[in-house]
């Protein structure tokens, strides 16, 4: 009998915790999507912003020798700072 009443509870710990950490995943999930929604607006998914980063990259390398910005020749800031809070978030979750 108490035997059976230890399993009860062990059961109803591993519930619970897996429940918090469903819970947490999600919460987490939903950040991650409004980080990425907020460093490349029109992207669906991560391919999406891949896509979005390596295009910028792209018009970097084309414009680097017209103009010699801090960021490789982009004359518009707004897109570097844009690119550069990007850069730091797709480095953050590689380094995780």
């Amino acid at each position: 009998m108490n035997m059976s009443i230890w399993v009860i509870i062990s059961w109803v710990t591993v519930a619970i915790l897996i429940a918090i950490n469903i819970f947490i995943f999600l919460k987490l999930k939903k950040a991650s999507d409004q980080m990425m929604k907020m460093a490349f607006p029109n992207a669906k998914n991560m391919n999406d912003a891949l896509a979005q980063m390596q295009g910028m990259m792209g018009g970097m390398k084309k414009g680097k020798g017209k103009n010699k910005g801090r960021m490789g020749g982009s004359r518009n800031p707004q897109m570097d700072s844009q690119l550069k809070n990007a850069m730091d978030l797709l480095s953050r979750m590689n380094n995780k």
